[in-house]
């Protein structure tokens, strides 16, 4: 008979750390924000605990070097305490050892995994074991994968930080490929370090649950942890439970034939109080003067009656006026508008020499030659409109 068994598996904990991209006055938000990266690791404690999970694996990133402080190492150890299973832990590279946590050791339930492979089995669970591996130094370069090797009798849980096919999109820490995780015997690779959440695959598992709380409007969507039964000697179900406290969301409003009350009566029906809101604007309305002359008021008016942060708007709407129509007049707006169209359809050597004419953008000269041509011309078209959209508004 194989083994039976239930886990927790979670990463990349950032337990501490700040929100990026919120300007925030307040500090009682500010403190919020903060204390919800706690509240989603309690959370996680108790989904342990209502699941009568048999171990917990955390692969790596409890902390934030530049926040672990001796109060969140406290914090962290009651949790695990109350948790009070079997707790494997690997740390990545966000969570390095500092000279005085060894006064405040982690309970007798936890096990942190050294530098080197190793291998532990649960005492009341036949058939089971986890193995894993710690980053040496912060910018681990081994790959810790193709160290690790599982008992073929057993089922095994690999609990380690790496980046699979680089799969963050940034510079990798202990790269590896996938297909250096399989034919190592190992049944559920349990990772941590890459913050969005992907099943890289099912036989055997390799899974990356994401971090527990979004931080900043690249880590959007529900955060938390996967819940794994093992039946038979075989991955069952591995479910995610969401165990996030504030949700960062990307919302795409149209204001056509909307004024701002229907948008603000849109977003209500699609996000929660408290959530943070990346919002992008799209269609034509007479919103698009408004939110080109008066953004902070729009946000504002967002923020107050949706009970969220607005974090950013990005607007890609047209003025209510009829650009056909307007070009063709002899007023400021249609002479604006007719520079505007030629630029647009100018060569791409003349659109960057138009912009770089400008002393602040010639600064940025590297970044709009990255630009390609249909953003280019996107750049002018938005241009023109926001130049139109003053026009019409000015008294």
């Amino acid at each position: 008979m194989g083994a039976h068994c239930r886990f927790v598996h979670c990463a990349d904990l950032h337990l501490g750390s700040r929100f990026r991209g919120v300007s925030s006055r307040d500090p009682a938000e500010a403190e919020r924000m903060t204390e919800s990266v706690f509240r989603s690791f309690s959370r996680i404690v108790d989904v342990a605990l209502s699941e009568r999970a048999d171990f917990m694996v955390i692969s790596g990133d409890a902390f934030d070097e530049s926040t672990i402080t001796p109060a969140t190492r406290h914090r962290f150890v009651t949790e695990l305490r109350r948790l009070g299973i079997p707790c494997f832990i690997a740390r990545g590279n966000h969570d390095p050892h500092t000279s005085w946590e060894d006064g405040i050791p982690y309970p007798w339930n936890v096990h942190e995994f050294g530098t080197e492979p190793e291998s532990v089995t649960l005492e009341g669970l036949d058939g089971v074991e986890v193995v894993g591996v710690s980053f040496a130094d912060w910018h681990e370069e081994r790959n810790l994968p193709a160290m690790i090797h599982g008992d073929p009798g057993r089922f095994t849980v690999a609990c380690l930080h790496c980046d699979v096919d680089s799969a963050g999109g940034q510079y990798a820490y202990s790269p590896c490929r996938l297909a250096d995780l399989l034919g190592r015997g190992v049944d559920y690779w349990a990772l941590g370090h890459i913050h969005k959440r992907q099943v890289l695959s099912t036989d055997p598992y390799v899974v990356y649950p994401g971090n527990i709380q979004g931080r900043k409007s690249t880590e959007s969507g529900e955060k938390g942890c996967y819940v794994v039964t093992v039946s038979e000697g075989r991955v069952s179900e591995a479910r995610f439970v969401p165990t996030q406290g504030i949700v960062w969301r990307d919302e795409s409003v149209d204001i056509t034939g909307a004024d701002l009350d229907g948008v603000v009566g849109c977003l209500k029906g699609r996000v929660r109080p408290g959530d943070i809101l990346d919002l992008t604007f799209t269609g034509t309305g007479p919103l698009d003067a408004m939110l080109r002359l008066h953004a902070d008021d729009v946000e504002g008016a967002i923020a107050s009656g949706t009970g969220c942060i607005v974090s950013g708007m990005d607007v890609r709407t047209s003025p209510e006026v009829d650009m056909d129509a307007r070009a063709g007049g002899m007023d400021m707006t249609a002479k604006v508008i007719q520079a505007g169209r030629r630029l647009e359809g100018a060569s791409r050597e003349e659109i960057i020499a138009r912009i770089l004419s400008n002393p602040v953008a010639k600064a940025h000269g590297d970044f709009f030659r990255s630009m390609t041509d249909d953003q280019l011309r996107e750049l002018v078209s938005r241009a023109t409109g926001m130049l139109a959209a003053r026009l019409e508004v000015s008294p």
